[in-house]
């Protein structure tokens, strides 16, 4: 470029110095391009040397930074799962809430070739991801779908573009926070002046992680909670702490004063609700939203009209106590933070704990069965930290490949549901009607009654034998396998009961990535999370002990007692 050497000579000691810090000699560097050295950088670019050097500075820096990458997402896990119930999804109805789950907020940016800060909180890599809730429920006038779906569509490239803004220097928690508030005013702007289509309004729920830093921004009635734990180990107790607790409601303090300092009317509607009416006389449950365009003065462009809504959100910064103080994470629709309070969505998802789709799927189905939701959509959103590993610093890390070659063996509960792939019974030998949702339900209270029975069961003392019996079918999940399980495996007597035998990852993957997943992630002896397949929903426990040998072969506790070997399969 311009400049010549003088502008290049910079930049070419700082890929030295890259180098030499990544364990690369200055007699390296000369050797692998013997006859340079003291060569004027201009010939070295004629002659081709330094782009070869660039590259191999690139190769490096690229090893690190995927090695890096690799182990921050190793330490910083997270297990997420969103229900939505309510509102049939059908007669060309769009959804009124849409949500958004992205695990690796990185791998979106180098897509979208955005780059993000590395200052800062971004310092080392460190893992990003982003989980957002838009809901066209929490708006001024009749709920609406087409400002959630645009602001979901539109806010991962807009807060990318506004973090990777940040110059160096400003990579804090203050200006992190500003970002988010920035998007969500973006979004507000960008309806009311180039989406002239859209009238109705929507409300916002983000909760971004940039390492062990949350932050959250709220607009409107949905919620984002956290649940925390405090007091000590015998005396444990979870709290939420509600993010958007501040703002969006007409009753508050602070909202009303702004309400009425800008020509607006509060008031407290038949059934105790507080409203804020506006001078055209039109009445508004919410004191923010985004879009709403009748409610935004001038720029909403509906002549006349005052601008009584604000679309800046209630923005907060949490230092995380990975899956120690800090459990889990909801972001929940209107209908839901109105149905189902804090407590209530703390109390269901510690009864859970570490299953974020019985969580979420418990909270909506509590929201739904409510006589105030009726024809609204409710969905909750479940983002479960997973405990770290418990590894020492500087441990090599675990081998892969091995674990991905390993096989599982499981028993089950199967329940299908009319969407399934085939909706039929075959140990009642009938067909099955009943909803997908209907046949979680059943699998939840099967879980609440197998963790009921397991604080009542005394195992040996002897940690091997402890063990052993750990692995054995319980007399509940025989009867609750025989009684619910609509799989032939229900139908094999004693600990054979429920067994699918030894499933390969190949064989895993074939019931499709929830169900694989989430028999990946299992302990030995630990029920799952309800998990999903073409045969129906299940719930899973993973039944294999380490034999001890050198070969690593797994043994199935089953096996060890009664040395059956046939695998079973699903009908």
């Amino acid at each position: 470029g311009e400049g010549g050497a003088a502008r290049a000579a910079p930049g070419y000691a700082l890929q030295l110095s890259t180098m030499a810090h990544q364990g690369v000699s200055a007699a390296s560097i000369v050797s692998s391009n013997a006859g340079y050295s003291g060569t004027p950088l201009w010939k070295l670019k004629q002659q081709g040397a330094l782009a070869n050097i660039s590259k191999v500075v690139d190769e490096f820096e690229e090893q690190k930074q995927a090695a890096l990458e690799e182990e921050n997402s190793e330490a910083l896990k997270v297990s997420v799962d969103a229900v939505s119930l309510g509102r049939v999804d059908g007669m060309g109805e769009k959804p009124l809430v849409r949500h958004i789950i992205v695990k690796d907020l990185r791998k979106v940016a180098a897509r979208s070739k955005v780059q993000l800060p590395a200052g800062g909180l971004f310092e080392n890599r460190a893992p990003c991801m982003l989980f957002a809730l838009f809901d066209g429920q929490s708006c001024a006038e009749a709920p609406g779908p087409l400002s959630a779906e645009w602001c979901a569509k539109q806010v991962i490239s807009k807060l990318l573009r506004n973090l990777s803004a940040l110059p160096p220097g400003y990579e804090n928690a203050t200006f992190v926070k500003a970002t988010l508030t920035k998007t969500f005013e973006d979004l507000d702007k960008e309806i009311l002046r180039g989406q002239p289509a859209i009238h109705d309004g929507c409300g916002g729920a983000v909760a971004m992680m940039v390492g062990d830093r949350l932050f959250t921004a709220v607009c409107g009635k949905c919620d984002v909670v956290l649940c925390e734990a405090g007091g000590p180990p015998q005396r444990l107790r979870y709290v939420p702490i509600s993010m958007g607790a501040n703002q969006g409601r007409c009753h508050l303090e602070s909202e009303q004063k702004f309400l009425t300092e800008n020509g607006g009317v509060v008031f407290k509607a038949e059934g105790g609700a507080t409203l804020v009416s506006s001078p055209s006389g039109a009445v508004s449950a919410v004191s923010r939203s985004l879009g709403d365009r009748a409610w935004k003065g001038p720029d909403g462009g509906v002549p006349g009209a005052t601008k009584l809504l604000r679309a800046s959100p209630e923005t907060r910064v949490t230092e995380l106590s990975w899956a120690e103080r800090h459990q889990f994470l909801l972001l929940v629709s209107a209908p839901v933070a109105g149905a189902v309070n804090p407590e209530e969505c703390i109390t269901v998802g510690t009864e859970f704990l570490g299953k974020p789709r019985a969580i979420s799927g418990e909270i909506a189905a509590k929201a739904a069965e409510s006589p105030s939701t009726a024809n609204a959509q409710c969905t909750a959103v479940v983002v479960h930290f997973v405990p770290k590993d418990d590894k020492p610093a500087g441990a090599p890390p675990a081998k892969k490949a091995r674990k991905e070659a390993e096989s599982l063996r499981l028993r089950h509960i199967l329940v299908k549901h009319r969407d399934c792939g085939s909706p039929f019974d075959p140990v009642k030998n009938r067909p099955v009607t009943r909803s997908r949702e209907e046949a979680e339900a059943i699998l939840r209270q099967a879980l609440r009654e197998l963790a009921a029975e397991a604080k009542t069961i005394k195992l040996p003392g002897d940690i091997s034998k402890a063990k052993m019996a750990a692995l054995q079918p319980t007399p509940k999940y025989c009867s609750l396998c025989k009684e619910l399980s609509e799989c032939s495996t229900a139908q094999k007597g004693g600990g054979m009961m429920g067994d699918l035998g030894w499933l390969s990852q190949d064989q895993l993957s074939k019931f499709g990535p929830s169900f694989a997943e989430v028999a990946k992630g299992l302990g030995v002896g630990q029920w799952s999370d309800v998990a999903g397949s073409e045969h129906g929903v299940h719930i899973l426990q993973r039944i294999a002990l380490r034999d001890g040998r050198s070969s690593g072969n797994a043994v199935p506790a089953t096996c060890l007692l009664a040395r059956a070997s046939d695998p079973a399969g699903l009908p």
